[in-house]
């Protein structure tokens, strides 16, 4: 029987991942009245069914940043919130050639999955739910994926620096924290102290290498996030099967960040390619790595 395209699990009281496996993780995040979505995936298979009947209450969705693997479910909620900054991005949309070179890359995903699962069988053992991918859902439409209507709903909620979302007997403090693009924000929850990394903080590939990426802005922010350490219990990411880390983690992102913008000679360095098959170079560290630009010397 094939896998749901979605896969959720509880992490902690009131808070459970919402994964789809490889690809983006959202973050279902549940108080005494109501719930948030921190991200609400690519839109490949509905997704306010499963969090209303995971959370047993009212759902809303909240956008760390405006690009579509985060929003793809918007239209399925009345209400959507994301910085500032992210309200004209996110009412402009994509084009339907970034999204057609996503799902070329998911098709090359799933071809090399095989291989992959069976040398991890025999040696590895590291896939499990959150991270082993899911097949394309029966009946998916690539046509109207790749070409989408316009957005649907109410215009978005703009956040702010500082701001708090109040779930009841939970809330949620918004942190902005650019350099992935520029409006892209983390969430810290005040009871708990599980911090939300949207794209700001993953194992790696950690985006730095578009057009629209700050090094120095997102060195700024993990720096920032760093010093948040003693009151963090679990870091939250929104990509790939590690989708969990310790709070150690913030430091170890931001050591690596400061170390390229100080110019550090001893970074290594390689040619990778992203998600859009483009070539660029990947900055590699213990616990994560970084996409940069390609060199311009070739």
């Amino acid at each position: 029987m094939a896998r749901p395209w979605l896969h959720v699990r509880p992490v902690s009281p009131g808070v459970w991942l919402v994964a789809e496996p490889t690809h983006v993780n959202g973050w279902l995040v549940a108080g005494r009245d109501r719930a948030v979505l921190l991200d609400t995936g690519l839109g490949i298979a509905p997704v306010r069914p499963v969090v209303e009947a995971a959370a047993g209450l009212p759902v809303e969705a909240v956008n760390t940043h405006h690009h579509f693997d985060h929003t793809g479910g918007n239209a399925e909620f009345d209400t959507v919130a994301i910085h500032a900054l992210g309200v004209p991005l996110l009412e402009a949309g994509t084009t339907p050639a970034e999204r057609a070179s996503y799902l070329a890359y998911t098709r090359a995903l799933l071809d090399a999955a095989g291989p992959y699962r069976d040398l991890d069988r025999r040696f590895f053992h590291l896939l499990g739910d959150d991270s082993d991918p899911r097949e394309l859902p029966e009946g998916f439409d690539a046509e109207a994926w790749v070409r989408p209507g316009p957005p649907r709903g109410p215009a978005p909620v703009a956040l702010h620096d500082g701001d708090v979302v109040d779930l009841g007997g939970r809330t949620l403090t918004v942190l902005h924290t650019p350099g992935h693009s520029p409006d892209s924000i983390c969430l810290l929850d005040d009871r708990d102290g599980l911090l939300f990394g949207g794209d700001t903080i993953n194992t790696g590939p950690i985006y730095a290498q578009a057009d629209e990426s700050d090094l120095a802005a997102f060195a700024r922010s993990t720096a920032r996030l760093a010093a948040l350490e003693p009151d963090v219990s679990l870091v939250c990411m929104g990509h790939f099967g590690r989708g969990i880390a310790e709070p150690r983690h913030l430091r170890e992102v931001a050591d690596a960040f400061d170390r390229l913008v100080s110019g550090d000679p001893d970074v290594e360095l390689r040619v990778q390619y992203d998600c859009d098959d483009d070539e660029v170079r990947e900055a590699v560290f213990g616990q994560c790595s970084i996409l940069l630009p390609a060199d311009p010397r070739g």
